[in-house]
């Protein structure tokens, strides 16, 4: 399995907390190799400020989202989102050099791109050996999906 960054952007709050219930319930039948580690779902206002809707805890390590999705929900929001990806990544131990020499920058380009004021996106910090299963998923809900594979 691979352990991956992976975003859903969605033009509707509800697809997205429907996808997020359906990877959820992914996770929990044990029927595909897929775990979910982290995950968080965001919003973009119209101004463009980011929100967190929704977390799911990272029991074995403390923290609602790895350092990793933390960051990248900073370059999402721009200079508001920062603080709250910094306050969602934090107590990592990793320098912000690190984590951001982790993430493509093609990846970035396209997230932060396609996540525009009024969207909704789930982030997810998962293992997974088919990206097949998610992939069906974000489609039926018309999302899109964006994944990086994390050293």
């Amino acid at each position: 399995m691979t352990d991956r960054v992976i975003v859903a952007t969605f033009n509707d709050t509800n697809a997205a907390y429907d996808a997020a219930s359906a990877l959820k319930a992914l996770k929990n039948t044990g029927t595909v190799d897929f775990k979910l580690k982290t995950g968080v779902m965001i919003k973009k206002d119209d101004l463009g400020n980011v929100q967190l809707l929704e977390e799911k805890d990272r029991h074995l390590f403390g923290t609602a989202v790895g350092t990793i999705s933390g960051a990248l929900i900073g370059l999402i929001g721009g200079a508001p989102g920062a603080a709250v990806g910094a306050a969602l990544g934090a107590t990592s131990g990793l320098t912000g050099d690190a984590v951001m020499a982790t993430l493509d920058d093609d990846f970035v380009d396209s997230v932060t791109k396609d996540m525009r004021p009024g969207m909704t996106a789930i982030v997810v910090e998962a293992d997974e050996k088919s990206t097949r299963p998610v992939d069906d998923i974000v489609a039926l809900k018309g999302g899109h999906v964006y994944r990086q594979a994390v050293q």
